[in-house]
């Protein structure tokens, strides 16, 4: 099933609707006042749509955290059909991801690092999920016991790029044994990379591998046409870090 199809995005966001209910602790609060009318912003592209659906938001002190929408989904996608075994996420949010890794019957465990007592609290509220593979640490994942991934999620950048990816590669790598590290958004960084510096770039395998699932559903869907492409020095900048890193572990 292609990310970026529209059924499978309206079904999804439904199905989050079904089960998560608006709810708040402290300056936490989970809303569902906003609603997409005619206009999507997705996973690297926007649009106009004929829809009309809710959209979960995440709020702290009425600033939006993160929210269950067509980017979220479509941008997750491709970590979420990758990860297998023992799979670490850094940052629980309003529980899409963990939820969506649980269904798959070749994870075998889901750790998840959360450093707010009041968002694991409304996760626990909404799913009251007592599935055996899930472990939920609440703490600064930044500051944990040293663990063993076969896949590892970090999806704290409110769906933006920034160098805090290379850094925290390098924090969490050091941290863990990981097989496969992902973040959130390194598709679309992959696909703004010009050709002549990325050629000389070894990239994680997968990674190339998910730029081309992507870049294909974009394609098959007719949305290259809304593609928007990240800010070329900025990805310039990170690509030249990410090299240095690469060239080392070669």
């Amino acid at each position: 099933m292609k990310p970026f199809e529209r059924d499978y995005v309206l079904k999804k966001i439904n199905e989050y609707n079904e089960l998560i209910n608006e709810n708040n602790i402290n300056d936490f609060k989970i809303d569902k006042s906003i609603t997409i009318n005619q206009y999507i912003k997705g996973y690297m592209y926007e649009k106009e749509d004929n829809i009309s659906v809710n959209i979960i938001r995440l709020l702290k002190a009425n600033k939006e955290l993160m929210r269950i929408s067509p980017i979220e989904i479509e941008s997750s996608y491709s970590f979420i059909k990758f990860a297998k075994g023992k799979v670490g996420v850094v940052g629980l949010g309003l529980g899409y991801v963990v939820n969506e890794l649980l269904k798959k019957d070749n994870i075998k465990e889901v750790v998840v690092y959360e450093k707010e007592k009041e968002i694991i609290e409304l996760y626990k509220r909404n799913f009251n999920n007592n599935n055996n593979k899930l472990r939920i640490i609440y703490g600064d994942a930044y500051k944990v016991k040293k663990e063993s991934f076969d896949f590892f999620y970090v999806d704290i950048y409110y769906y933006e790029l920034s160098k805090k990816v290379v850094e925290d590669y390098k924090i969490f790598n050091k941290l863990h044994n990981i097989k496969e590290y992902f973040f959130w958004g390194y598709e679309h960084f992959l696909l703004s990379c010009r050709y002549e510096e990325i050629v000389w770039v070894y990239v994680p395998e997968l990674w190339m591998e998910g730029s081309k699932l992507i870049f294909t559903a974009l394609q098959e869907e007719s949305l290259l046409n809304y593609y928007k492409k990240l800010d070329e020095n900025l990805v310039s900048e990170i690509l030249a870090e990410f090299k240095i890193i690469f060239d080392e572990e070669d």
